[in-house]
């Protein structure tokens, strides 16, 4: 032959594979891989580096991701050398595997054997079809569009987390805890040699139904093993003795609710939580001992943080997640509710930082009106004079509603801003009123434990994060360190075992939420007790049914994270040193500047009106309209107007001081 003519053999065989390659890229351009079983993928919530809850896929499969990096290298000898010898080295197709297998088909008119590679193997499995020629030849297609665009190993991870291994379980890390209840890295070569096995019939060698047939399938793969010298002939010889598992482990369905929120707020198919699961099934386990004292038709909610790195640990989103009578499957850790008197520390607080009292501050417990605003105590009871520390303890409404006029609703707002808590408004209010102070704003258990977090640790704000991480959050000081430690002696308690913690309870309008959020050195706890409708427990106080619930929860926690015995004492209303100051400058509280007061008739004359005064030093002077009303030296004198109209109302105290406010009457 000429080298002409071996030149134009050349030139056809370039031009035929050239053709080829082309025809290759345009089928690949019309006909693109589909991976989309590959990219439903089970979601994993892992908790103290265990699986804590695992997602079906949206075929309802238990698939979970599996990378050849995660396996023993004893798994991908053995598959390779058993299905695909020359896995490393074809490009997709094995030639004389497929060429034997069709010669075997022709002389038994049956398949006998297949001669697919892993290659092909993983387009069968992302593309499921029947057994027939067409099929062979779409697969030897997909086979080689799998190496034209990924690696040898991403193809094997592919055939790693689909391999079918019986029922709806597919993928050796799906298997291998379903099965062995284990990682896969610590599977031994029994376990090994039965997963191998199981790809090629996985619904005939599922050990819980067939276990006779599995146990001489994986011993089958043990000989084999140990004739390729993967295994000694006695590791063979002991593994085959192992017994075969005869029953599925349950994939775990731990922290619910938590699972759910993280699988929707994180786009990944791992996720790490902070969770305790230890402390989490004791938690769960107490409340249900605990659930036969809650109000008829109640549901609770529990959530435990530790401070120090504001880490979450225990996460109850409800009684029953299961429960549909109950309302079991909604989060009521991230369900806006009413916080009533939980917000008063910070109130007091920010009162502190400001200046304008302290906790040994005289304040005044009388019925007042701000505005259209007519606030009482829970017991409508008044208590006249009172030290900060009492109005606090008792959580007596008046003074702390007066705090709040004084501070500023929207100053206030704004601490919890920086705290990066945004409250809920109803949607009939035009703007953030007073009723603030007494739970008139939606907060979540989430939220009053971040805020309760901040005066544990000192006044230090913290990120809250569900997920694991070995980095410090950032921290930012929104509250002094002497406020924050002054509230927290307030809030004290002693608990058995001269234990001590802080704690606020609160209890909604209408008793429909019973709240407490307690704290000591490491953990804040958030308790919620309410009836998921919202509706009324019939006169249940938060002291008499999630307090009781919060110190179990407290006894269960680390015994060596509670206060020292040599911290102050329970708070002692009596003995309070008297400071009188209540701010440098005097002011009125009642009425509330720019407001409009109704008018009452008392016979032919208008009824008094208080005139409540705080701060300053008296004796005052009080002015109507710039004249003379009269000297005081009490904080709360009467004025019984003219009649209707718009008035200016002046203070002068004894140092020249002076406050003015401007009001309507009606």
């Amino acid at each position: 032959m000429n080298r002409k003519a071996i030149a134009f053999k050349l030139f056809k065989g370039f031009l035929f594979c050239l053709i080829s390659f082309i025809i290759f890229l345009t089928a690949d351009w019309f006909y693109p891989l589909n991976l989309t079983r590959y990219q439903d993928i089970s979601v994993v919530i892992t908790a103290n580096q265990q699986p804590a809850h695992i997602f079906l896929t949206k075929d309802q499969k238990w698939r979970i991701l599996t990378q050849a990096q995660e396996l023993p290298s004893l798994y991908t000898q053995t598959l390779i050398e058993k299905e695909d010898k020359y896995y490393r080295k074809h490009f997709g197709i094995n030639p004389i595997a497929l060429g034997r297998a069709f010669l075997q088909w022709i002389r038994y008119g049956h398949i006998v054997s297949g001669g697919s590679t892993l290659t092909m193997q993983t387009a069968r499995l992302l593309e499921p079809r029947s057994r027939t020629l067409l099929s062979k030849l779409i697969e030897c297609f997909r086979a080689l569009q799998l190496e034209w665009h990924y690696s040898k190993n991403e193809i094997l991870n592919i055939y790693l987390t689909l391999a079918p291994l019986g029922s709806n379980i597919e993928g050796i890390n799906a298997g291998a805890l379903s099965y062995f209840n284990k990682s896969s890295s610590q599977l031994v070569p029994a376990e090994i040699a039965l997963l191998v096995a199981m790809v090629q019939s996985p619904s005939r060698l599922q050990p819980n139904l067939y276990p006779d047939s599995a146990f001489k399938a994986r011993n089958k793969v043990l000989s084999f093993m140990a004739s390729q010298g993967l295994i000694t002939k006695e590791q063979a010889k002991i593994n085959m003795l192992l017994p075969i598992p005869t029953q599925k482990i349950k994939f775990p369905r731990e922290i619910p609710h938590l699972a759910w929120r993280l699988k929707k707020q994180f786009p990944s198919t791992k996720i790490s939580t902070t969770i305790d699961l230890n402390l989490q099934k004791q938690i769960e386990f107490m409340l249900q001992r605990y659930q036969p004292l809650l109000p008829q038709g109640a549901n609770a909610a529990i959530l435990v943080v530790d401070h120090l790195q504001n880490k979450p640990l225990v996460y109850i989103g409800s009684h029953d997640f299961f429960s549909e009578e109950n309302h079991g499957y909604v989060d009521y850790i991230d369900a806006y509710r009413s916080p009533g008197s939980t917000l008063k520390p910070f109130i007091y607080a920010l009162g502190f930082d400001l200046g304008l009292l302290t906790p040994g501050t005289y304040l005044l417990d009388e019925r007042q009106r701000f505005g259209a605003y007519y606030p009482q105590n829970f017991d409508k009871q008044s208590y006249g004079v009172v030290s900060t520390q009492e109005a606090l303890v008792r959580s007596l409404n008046i003074p702390v509603v007066s705090l709040l006029n004084q501070i500023g609703v929207i100053r206030f707002l704004g601490l919890l801003k920086e705290a990066e808590i945004t409250p809920q408004f109803p949607a009939s209010f035009d703007s953030p009123s007073l009723a603030v102070a007494l739970g008139g704003v939606g907060l979540t258990l989430e939220q009053l434990v971040k805020l309760y977090a901040i005066l544990a640790r000192h006044g230090c704000d913290m990120p809250l994060s569900y997920l694991e991480s070995n980095v410090m959050p950032s921290s930012t000081q929104v509250l002094s360190i002497k406020s924050s430690k002054e509230i927290t002696d307030i809030l004290k308690i002693r608990l058995e075992g001269n234990r001590q913690i802080s704690l606020k309870t609160g209890t909604s309008y209408g008793h429909r939420d019973a709240l407490v959020v307690g704290y000591n050195h490491r953990y804040v706890v958030g308790v919620w007790i309410g009836k998921p409708d919202g509706s009324s427990m019939d006169g249940v106080w938060a002291s008499n049914v999630s307090v009781p619930l919060l110190k179990k929860v407290f006894n269960l926690l680390a015994q060596d994270a509670s206060f020292s015995p040599n911290d102050l004492p329970a708070l002692v209303l009596k003995n309070e040193p008297k400071t009188t100051i209540f701010k440098s400058a005097p002011s009125f509280l009642f009425p509330v500047n720019d407001t409009i007061i109704e008018l009452e008739k008392e016979g032919e004359h208008f009824k008094s009106i208080p005139l409540s005064i705080t701060g300053g030093k008296r004796p005052y002077t009080l002015l109507i309209d710039d004249k003379p009303f009269q000297d005081v030296f009490w904080q709360k004198p009467f004025w019984t107007p003219p009649s209707p109209g718009f008035y200016t109302l002046t203070v002068v105290d004894a140092l020249g001081q002076v406050d003015k406010i401007n009001i309507e009457l009606r």
